[in-house]
């Protein structure tokens, strides 16, 4: 089937039940895959990636060669399956990630892709970029309220450097990858976003701010009525990767 444009969970779940699906396989930009993956998930069918171009980030991390859509679609016959995590913040399922006050894309890894049935160890990464003027956050680490301009939340622990965020060595840890943007104690004059990531690890996260937020997740715009409350869920997604290419 081919989604529109308006097309949501409820078209994907109708044509699994209608088909008595097996597998969901999806191609499509990372903005809308998981649509079908909260499908897959929901229905503990098998999920397969079919890599919708050389930006499509989740391909490249499950092991997937971008460049080869017809090889992805040999997971449907021969494959090896494993699980992964999925993001959620305020019922919104994500791959990859949410950020708040940052303008984030992704580059290219400088060497080809190198296929494999199980390759955590991603190069792909985001050039990230703070808004001007950033909204405050508040949040609350356990020993009192703090306070910052901008949040990265991975799905997973990834690598967190001045002006970009790297790849994540695994999609199966368990954990929200959290890294934090001109942090400062709330009591204090707001910090200065200058790329000094502060990093947590965590399976469940809250953020408060006095006015709606608007995120980006997985390159779609969402809006968010605060408190934004992001858990990871363990183990959601059972992917199919091809083998045998």
């Amino acid at each position: 089937m081919e989604l529109g444009a308006g097309d949501d969970y409820p078209e994907i779940d109708s044509a699994a039940a209608e088909h008595r699906a097996d597998l969901v396989a999806f191609a499509g930009a990372d903005t809308s895959q998981s649509k079908a993956a909260v499908v897959a998930s929901g229905r503990e069918l098998s999920y397969a990636r079919v890599p919708a171009g050389r930006h499509d980030v989740f391909a490249r991390d499950l092991g997937i060669d971008p460049d080869d859509g017809a090889g992805a679609l040999a997971a449907i016959d021969d494959y090896c399956e494993y699980y992964v995590d999925l993001g959620e913040v305020n019922g919104v399922t994500f791959v990859n990630y949410v950020a708040l006050g940052l303008d984030c894309r992704p580059v290219l890894p400088r060497t080809p892709v190198e296929p494999a049935a199980w390759a955590f160890t991603s190069r792909a990464a985001y050039v990230v970029a703070p808004h001007q003027p950033p909204a405050r956050l508040h949040w609350f680490p356990g020993w009192g309220r703090e306070s910052c301009t901008a949040l990265f939340v991975s799905n997973n622990r990834r690598r967190f450097e001045a002006q970009a965020v790297g790849g994540r060595p695994r999609l199966d840890g368990g954990v929200l990858g959290i890294g934090i943007l001109g942090s400062a104690r709330d009591s204090a004059t707001a910090a200065d976003p200058g790329g000094h990531w502060r990093e947590l690890r965590l399976r469940a996260f809250e953020v408060d701010s006095s006015v709606p937020l608007r995120a980006d997740v997985d390159g779609q715009a969402v809006a968010l009525e605060p408190p934004v409350r992001f858990r990871i869920l363990p183990r959601a997604l059972r992917v199919r990767v091809p083998v045998g290419r």
